[in-house]
């Protein structure tokens, strides 16, 4: 039998994450793509949609409502959505996911994009009123740190209420012990590594790697020949293979300058980097110039059939830089990044 789920990406990547998701799972359905989700169906088991790496969240969709309406009468639809919802096999597939036990609490967090008459608190509200009736008495209702999270997403005129299957450990990783000023997100890096086009014979070189988050990465999303990262500092380096120690990923590990690599020419057929932004990490003005120094070496080290992957949010300079120095750019995704738009070429 198949049910209604849906994904919560970081805007931008939810079409990238359901190409990973349909690899995995064949039969998943699309029904709609929105900004950081992508809804569907599928007969999978649950547990198998946690194994996503270019997904934030994953939930089991009680509602989704469309044509809600901005006045007091889309609560009363919020309400009866969630008072009609299959709250019973949603707590079975959170339980067969969490060792079995039922959850002891349970609380409902909204998110509202638009404008509407009624406070988000107030959506929030007509979902707990709804859920009180529906769940259990044995289930607390608390305001943080709950078992169980329910989820009401509203935007425009559409409006979906979840429970949240996956756990902070889908987002955050449990390997990623270690963190520096602007360190990549996971799944970010994952969306990445996915636009790489991986294969079995992947030599891939990230030669600005930071804490060590895309080599990690792509270690763990598939076979490949040699996974190389680097970095200028040496605390960087250091804390990368700790969280390479940490994912049981094997990697080589380099101090280095990335404008002038210690590799051979061609001797890499993916680079897989996040650029310096120019905010927490360098100025715009020094971007100018170590931009264009990081491409020529790029296209130094990197095999005539290889691929480049970056990612940046200063998109019309590094654009102009591939373009100047030859570069052929074949897809462009645009996404938000800290809160900032930022574009994987």
């Amino acid at each position: 039998m198949s049910h209604l789920f849906y994904v919560m990406t970081m805007p931008g990547i939810e079409t990238l994450a359901f190409s990973e998701l349909r690899s995995h799972i064949p039969d998943a359905e699309l029904v709609k793509f929105a900004r950081g989700i992508a809804l569907f169906r599928t007969t999978a088991r649950p547990q198998d949609l946690l194994d996503l790496r270019t997904v934030e969240d994953v939930f089991f969709t009680l509602a989704h409502i469309k044509g809600l309406g901005h006045g007091p009468d889309a609560l009363r639809v919020l309400h009866s959505a969630t008072l009609n919802s299959d709250i019973e096999e949603a707590l079975t597939m959170w339980r067969r996911i969490h060792g079995g036990a039922p959850p002891k609490t349970w609380r409902v967090i909204s998110q509202m994009a638009g404008t509407y008459d009624f406070r988000r608190v107030d959506a929030g509200q007509a979902v707990i009123d709804a859920l009180r009736k529906q769940l259990p008495h044995k289930m607390r209702h608390v305001e943080d740190d709950a078992d169980a999270e329910f989820w009401l997403w509203l935007s425009g005129s559409e409006a979906l209420i979840g429970l949240r299957l996956s756990d902070a450990t889908m987002r955050h990783r449990t390997y990623k012990r270690e963190h520096l000023p602007a360190s990549l997100r996971p799944t970010v890096a994952a969306a990445m590594c996915w636009l790489s086009q991986m294969t079995p014979d992947d030599i891939v070189l990230d030669p600005l790697c930071g804490a060590g988050t895309i080599p990690i990465e792509r270690a763990l999303m598939g076979p490949f020949e040699e996974v190389i990262g680097g970095d200028t500092r040496n605390e960087a380096v250091a804390m990368a293979q700790r969280n390479a120690e940490a994912a049981g990923v094997t990697a080589t590990w380099h101090v280095w300058d990335a404008r002038s690599l210690p590799l051979d020419a061609a001797s890499a057929n993916r680079i897989i980097t996040n650029l310096p932004f120019g905010k927490q990490i360098g100025t715009h003005e020094t971007n100018q110039t170590l931009y264009t120094k990081l491409s020529q070496e790029f296209r130094r080290v990197l095999a005539p059939n290889g691929l480049l992957v970056t990612l940046t949010s200063e998109d019309r300079l590094w654009e102009s830089v591939l373009r100047a120095s030859g570069w052929k750019i074949v897809k462009k995704v645009v996404l938000v990044v800290l809160g900032q738009p930022a574009s994987i070429f």
